[in-house]
């Protein structure tokens, strides 16, 4: 199914309501306008089911260990009480950040009762939970309507390389189960999008994904360039560069032996503050995935409304900061201004 499937099902389903279309449309204004003080309610919310994680990434905070805030899972009247105060407001929900949403043991629960409000779901998984039939038969059912499976290797040597302690079989046979629950079921949803990271180990290996994920008969795949830490000590920046691709166009950064430089440059401008937000398993609002340690957090949602927290003082200094000096905000210099894809601060 592709995206424009995608969107007519949506219409088809109601599931974009007029509500829903006037929060984004206002939202976008207050963006345009520079209004830091938003009268919204964020369309497209981030929720980190939980920070814990099955595999041990190199460059993720968490399977490195780096990671210093708690971890812990999303309670789920916690969960609930986010969904029932921004659920009709919504139109995207992406249930990931940092660690493994299928770790949590609700995560079927948190799915089903966020589709009531008809929001859009989004879930990334590196695929070692479609173990057994009723995992996936619950999932297919479960109203998911986009279904993202980390693979960043076509072979297991390869894949291993990075996703320490995945296996590539399981992953495989995981991923044809639930396109054949699909079939049986006679679902259009899941939409299932194969996700490859392009580094250095595994670049060579790009049309071979192509031609397994035309095999399974996923939906799509995407390739992505990958993310690395812009400010890093020489010994790390010799550790992340054996992940960096040879070829130009899957490298977002500058070749150089001193530092890594995007080749982007960064503006005064995010429209993440004002359209989307995320929030930690423990309720911690943060202004997006790229504040791994919650550092700028604004307020927790488990003890006060969104609203609250969506124009507290805080909040407003912080888009005022990047309207005025983004480069000041360490985090902000590896963000590459998008928002799903779609290059909205150009």
């Amino acid at each position: 199914m592709k995206k424009t499937q995608i969107l007519t099902h949506l219409v088809r389903e109601k599931e974009i309501s007029f509500k829903k279309l006037f929060n984004l449309f206002k939202g976008y204004f207050y963006y345009l306008t520079k209004n830091t003080k938003p009268n919204s309610y964020p369309s497209i919310l981030m929720v980190e089911p939980t920070n814990f994680c099955n595999l041990n990434c190199p460059l993720c905070p968490v399977g490195n260990k780096s990671l210093k805030r708690e971890k812990g899972f999303m309670p789920l009247e916690g969960f609930k009480k986010i969904i029932d105060e921004l659920g009709d407001y919504l139109l995207n929900l992406t249930l990931w950040n940092f660690g493994e949403p299928m770790l949590h043991k609700d995560i079927y629960e948190i799915i089903e009762y966020a589709k009531r409000k008809k929001i859009f779901i989004r879930l990334s998984t590196n695929g070692h939970f479609f173990n057994n039939k009723e995992n996936i038969k619950r999932l297919v059912s479960s109203g998911l309507d986009n279904l993202i499976v980390a693979l960043d290797g076509a072979s297991q040597e390869t894949l291993s390389k990075y996703r320490v302690g995945a296996n590539f079989e399981e992953i495989i046979n995981g991923i044809n189960g639930v396109v054949e629950e699909k079939k049986k079921l006679k679902s259009r949803l899941p939409f299932i999008e194969l996700q490859f990271v392009i580094m250095k180990h595994n670049e060579y290996e790009v049309d071979k994904m192509k031609k397994i994920a035309k095999d399974i008969g996923v939906d799509k795949l995407t390739l992505k360039t990958v993310t690395l830490e812009i400010e890093t000590s020489k010994e790390e920046l010799e550790k992340v560069k054996e992940f960096l691709p040879t070829k130009e166009e899957y490298n977002r950064y500058l070749k150089s032996e001193k530092e890594l430089k995007r080749k982007k440059p960064v503006k005064n401008k995010c429209v993440r503050l004002w359209l989307s937000s995320v929030i930690n398993w423990n309720g911690d609002a943060v202004p997006c995935c790229y504040d791994a340690e919650g550092v700028f957090t604004f307020g927790n949602t488990f003890e006060k409304s969104f609203k609250e927290i969506w124009v507290a003082e805080s909040y407003i200094k912080f888009r005022e900061t990047v309207l005025k000096n983004k480069k000041s905000v360490k985090m902000c210099s590896n963000c590459p201004g998008t928002l799903f894809g779609l290059t909205l601060d150009e």
